[in-house]
């Protein structure tokens, strides 16, 4: 279960990494869809952590953190990258235009949203005892 957990939290954290990298490049979108992948496994890590499970997952990200006991502070992180789920964006934005719907502020924005999910989880998966 602990190496499950911590597998997923790796992901989050290389996930986080490539975020850095589409804002620095310009793709906007990228960026922010990377973060709403790094809440997702930051999640799902620390379900696979307190329960030796996954979570069940519709894309609503702040659902997904109530089910694992996300504290006010990260539901709110969390219901502000749920957006960013291509799935829900691509079904009002072209996929071609995407980058450009968003800004650098924006995506930078939701870069520290998804550091703060990640740093929460890793108290849980990595720190905890």
């Amino acid at each position: 279960m602990n190496e499950e957990a911590l597998s997923i939290f790796a992901e989050a954290v290389q996930d986080m990494a490539s975020a850095g990298l589409e804002l620095a490049i310009g793709r906007h979108f990228a960026c922010a869809d990377i973060c709403n992948q790094v809440a997702e496994k930051s999640f799902q890590a620390v379900s696979m952590r307190r329960d030796g499970h996954r979570t069940t997952y519709n894309h609503d990200l702040r659902a997904l953190g109530e089910a694992v006991g996300a504290p006010f502070e990260i539901l709110e992180d969390a219901a502000a990258l749920s957006p960013y789920h291509p799935e829900a964006y691509y079904a009002e934005t072209p996929p071609e235009v995407a980058d450009q719907t968003i800004s650098a502020e924006e995506a930078q924005a939701l870069m520290q949203r998804a550091r703060r999910v990640l740093r929460w989880a890793r108290s849980v998966v990595v720190e905890a005892p």
